[in-house]
């Protein structure tokens, strides 16, 4: 909307700052514009570090137009290749800071972006927190049992009971803060212990890392050993498999092989996948800053350290320039986009009776105006009727 590339842009993949996609994950990257407090001479000192110079208003807009002027179609391509940038119908706004007034949407980045990393990626398909069998309890079950004993007020929201597996479904950006600020924390924590007294007996909230992680160690372990005898069998099959390959049709080897190997078996040989780890013990303190990173907006390279650069996505970057957001703008409540993910849900329980012959927008106009006009006949109905109410007491005094 106001004419910057996206995230997989080589050059310019942050509307913010100039770092490129070479850099978007490095050390410096992920500090860039974050606050340092330090105690000097008895008196708190802050200072602010830039590793990469912030983007300009006027510059882009500049772009903007030198873009709009370009008269084909491959020098333009050419120039956003270079720059990152495309015309807008905002640049003609003199008043409107391109940079500065175009928001990170909190919601999406922390809660639908880093969290959700977090939980999806690192912890279900990982698979750190595995579900339950017949035969033994896993992980899931174990926060399963938590979820249906916790209770909270109806104001800090819930969890589905069968998170993390399909009939859970997908979690909501609320179920995401509710999760990450309160419910996750207590339950894999694995040095705060929790203890609800009942009378005479004492129940502790399970602590899925103390109960489990050794048995992933375990797992590491004997996958590690397997992994070199399957890298081996990878190495013999790929060799058959290349030398079939190579024989002259018609040859004795291609007959020998075309007797032992199917069509559908003679496929080049996939590498055996090294094994990964699915628990650590770092994980639990890890989560803790990062809900407490969310609830101060100052997430660190805390993913870096513990998952390497794989793991990470623009949204840690992206991050760090929510602190000049809320100076701007003030508390994330004021400018993230739940106001607008509610609408959306209103505009989506629309009913078009099925129908798609159409365009969804059209129908979904159709059923808001008619909605709002049963509305105002209701409310002046019911005025007529408090006045003529009014009019009748007056009446019979």
């Amino acid at each position: 909307m106001c004419g910057f590339a996206d995230h997989s842009h080589k050059n310019s993949p942050c509307p913010k700052c100039k770092v490129t996609q070479d850099e978007i994950f490095s050390d410096a990257s992920l500090r860039n514009g974050t606050c340092l407090i330090s105690l000097v001479a008895y008196s708190f000192e802050l200072t602010i570090t830039i590793e990469f110079d912030p983007r300009n208003g006027e510059e882009h807009r500049r772009r903007c137009f030198q873009e709009k002027a370009l008269e084909t179609r491959d020098e333009r391509n050419t120039f956003f290749d270079e720059h990152g940038v495309r015309w807008t119908e905002l640049a003609r706004l003199p008043y409107f800071d391109l940079v500065r007034q175009t928001i990170i949407d909190p919601m999406h980045n922390l809660l639908l972006g880093i969290i959700k990393t977090q939980w999806y990626t690192q912890w279900i398909l990982t698979p750190a927190l595995r579900a339950s069998t017949q035969t033994r309890t896993r992980e899931l079950n174990l926060m399963h049992t938590f979820l249906s004993t916790f209770e909270a007020p109806l104001w800090a929201g819930k969890l589905p009971l069968r998170v993390g597996e399909p009939a859970g479904g997908s979690l909501t950006a609320d179920e995401y803060k509710f999760a990450a600020t309160t419910a996750w924390p207590i339950t894999i924590s694995h040095f705060i212990l929790y203890c609800i007294h009942y009378i005479q007996h004492a129940i502790q909230i399970p602590i899925i890392w103390d109960m489990f992680v050794e048995e992933a160690e375990s797992d590491q372990k004997t996958s590690i050993k397997s992994f070199s005898k399957r890298q081996d069998q990878f190495i013999k099959d790929y060799e058959a498999w290349k030398a079939h390959r190579e024989a002259p049709q018609g040859s004795a080897a291609a007959k020998r092989g075309n007797k032992k190997k199917s069509a559908k078996d003679d496929k080049e040989p996939k590498p055996p996948k090294p094994p990964k780890v699915r628990m650590q013990r770092a994980e639990p303190i890890n989560f803790l800053r990062l809900s407490t990173a969310l609830k101060i907006f100052c997430v660190l390279s805390y993913a870096k350290q513990l998952y390497g650069v794989d793991a990470l996505k623009p949204n840690f970057h992206w991050a760090i320039h929510l602190r000049q957001q809320i100076l701007d703008y003030g508390p994330v409540y004021n400018f993230w986009a739940f106001l607008s993910k509610c609408l959306n849900k209103v505009l989506k329980s629309s009913n078009s009776n099925n129908w798609t012959g159409g365009q969804i927008e059209i129908s979904m106009m159709r059923e808001f105006s008619r909605g709002a006009q049963i509305d105002s006949l209701v409310i002046s109905l019911l005025i007529i009727v408090l006045s003529l109410s009014g009019i009748f007491r007056l009446v019979m005094r």
